[in-house]
Protein backbone atom coordinates (compact mmCIF):
# COMPACT_ATOMS: atom_id res chain seq x y z
CA UNK A 1 0.00 0.00 0.00
CA UNK A 2 2.76 2.59 0.76
CA UNK A 3 4.35 1.87 -2.63
CA UNK A 4 1.03 2.61 -4.30
CA UNK A 5 0.73 5.94 -2.47
CA UNK A 6 4.27 6.84 -3.48
CA UNK A 7 3.40 6.11 -7.11
CA UNK A 8 0.37 8.40 -6.90
CA UNK A 9 2.53 11.14 -5.41
CA UNK A 10 4.99 10.78 -8.26
CA UNK A 11 2.20 10.95 -10.84
CA UNK A 12 0.84 14.14 -9.24
CA UNK A 13 4.27 15.76 -9.43
CA UNK A 14 4.58 14.79 -13.08
CA UNK A 15 1.19 16.33 -13.83
CA UNK A 16 2.11 19.54 -12.01
CA UNK A 17 5.37 19.83 -13.96
CA UNK A 18 3.57 19.06 -17.23
CA UNK A 19 0.98 21.80 -16.68
CA UNK A 20 3.70 24.23 -15.58
CA UNK A 21 5.62 23.65 -18.82
CA UNK A 22 2.41 23.97 -20.87
CA UNK A 23 1.63 27.34 -19.24
CA UNK A 24 5.21 28.47 -19.81
CA UNK A 25 5.21 27.60 -23.51
CA UNK A 26 1.71 29.03 -23.96
CA UNK A 27 2.68 32.32 -22.33
CA UNK A 28 5.82 32.68 -24.42
CA UNK A 29 4.08 31.88 -27.69
CA UNK A 30 1.21 34.31 -27.03
CA UNK A 31 3.67 37.05 -26.04
CA UNK A 32 5.72 36.46 -29.20
CA UNK A 33 2.62 36.51 -31.42
CA UNK A 34 1.51 39.82 -29.90
CA UNK A 35 4.93 41.44 -30.39
CA UNK A 36 6.05 41.37 -26.75
CA UNK A 37 9.31 39.99 -25.36
CA UNK A 38 8.78 36.24 -24.81
CA UNK A 39 11.83 35.92 -22.55
CA UNK A 40 10.53 38.39 -19.97
CA UNK A 41 7.06 36.88 -20.02
CA UNK A 42 8.54 33.37 -19.83
CA UNK A 43 10.53 34.29 -16.72
CA UNK A 44 7.38 35.72 -15.15
CA UNK A 45 5.49 32.56 -16.12
CA UNK A 46 8.00 30.45 -14.20
CA UNK A 47 6.84 32.06 -10.97
CA UNK A 48 3.20 32.94 -11.79
CA UNK A 49 2.03 30.59 -14.57
CA UNK A 50 -1.75 31.05 -14.71
CA UNK A 51 -1.77 34.75 -13.85
CA UNK A 52 0.84 35.47 -16.52
CA UNK A 53 -1.18 33.69 -19.22
CA UNK A 54 -4.23 35.78 -18.34
CA UNK A 55 -2.23 39.02 -18.37
CA UNK A 56 -0.58 38.22 -21.71
CA UNK A 57 -3.98 37.46 -23.22
CA UNK A 58 -5.20 40.90 -22.12
CA UNK A 59 -2.16 42.79 -23.47
CA UNK A 60 -2.63 44.85 -26.63
CA UNK A 61 -1.26 43.55 -29.89
CA UNK A 62 1.91 45.41 -30.93
CA UNK A 63 2.17 43.77 -34.34
CA UNK A 64 -0.82 45.64 -35.79
CA UNK A 65 -0.32 49.31 -36.56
Amino acid sequence: MPAMLAAFGFIWWLLIILFWVVFLVLTMSIARSKGHNPLIWGILAIFFPLITVIIVLLLPDRTRV
